[in-house]
């Protein structure tokens, strides 16, 4: 199986940079990596080209692929980037995301990857990963960003009715063929995709699994859980309504 690992990006390469090393010397070949970036200012897609290029240059020849970025004209939200991402698959079985902060090390995403592998995992549609503390796993996170990530699961489970510990971890893995059943129904480009893309999968009879992952809070998020939760609870409520009705 080959994987597709798509980076949604808006102005960020200075913690892009580290993240992509890290991933270039813990990846094996079979996967492929696209940033996507999402209307990045004119000096950034610049950055980011030369970034990229740097990247190839030192193409280690057992380790992943990485492609020419994409880049669309405007931004659209998170969602957006990673669907026109996954939307360039190629020959690519699984499709995954993962932020551009690396807060989710490359040997967590190839750990989670390579769940898909193991026969326990035959049934399984996607991998989500989640910032769940228990034993032998870390998650260094400030108790800030915990509580207002409680706050808004908690929104996500009684508005959106997401059976979801951790709907917003910055790191999905999901199967082609279940990502072609729901892709003609993924209308949210935002913070709530990952929302969206959990109520869709579950309404189309895939099994999801929360994959518990270690996790490091990096400086520099664009969205406040605390600040946005009230219009995050209305885009769910929206969501939930719609795929109730397909």
């Amino acid at each position: 199986m080959k994987t597709l690992l798509v980076i949604p990006h808006y102005n960020d390469t200075s913690r892009l940079k580290s993240f992509l090393e890290a991933l270039q010397q813990g990846l094996p070949e079979r996967f492929c990596i696209l940033v996507s970036d999402d209307g990045s200012t004119p000096p950034e897609r610049e950055r980011l080209v030369a970034l990229i290029y740097a990247v190839q240059q030192k193409q280690l020849g057992s380790g992943p692929v990485f492609l020419d970025p994409l880049f669309t004209p405007r931004n659209t939200g998170k969602g957006g980037a990673i669907l026109r991402g996954w939307d360039h698959a190629g020959d690519s079985d699984l499709l995954a995301f993962a932020d551009a902060d690396g807060a989710v090390s490359a040997a967590e995403i190839l750990r989670a990857e390579s769940f898909f592998r193991l026969p326990e995992a035959a049934t399984a549609d996607a991998v989500f990963a989640s910032r769940v503390k228990m034993l032998g796993r870390t998650v260094e996170r400030s108790l800030k960003r915990h509580l207002s990530g409680r706050i808004f699961a908690t929104l996500v489970s009684i508005v959106g009715r997401v059976p979801a510990y951790d709907t917003q971890c910055g790191l999905k893995i999901l199967r082609r063929s279940a990502f072609e059943k729901i892709r003609p129904h993924q209308k949210s480009v935002g913070f709530a995709f990952d929302v969206e893309l959990c109520l869709l999968l579950r309404k189309f009879g895939c099994r999801i699994i929360e994959f518990p992952v270690d996790w490091s809070d990096i400086p520099g998020s664009k969205v406040s859980l605390l600040r946005d939760s009230t219009r995050m609870a209305r885009e769910v409520f929206k969501i939930r309504h719609r795929v109730d009705g397909l």
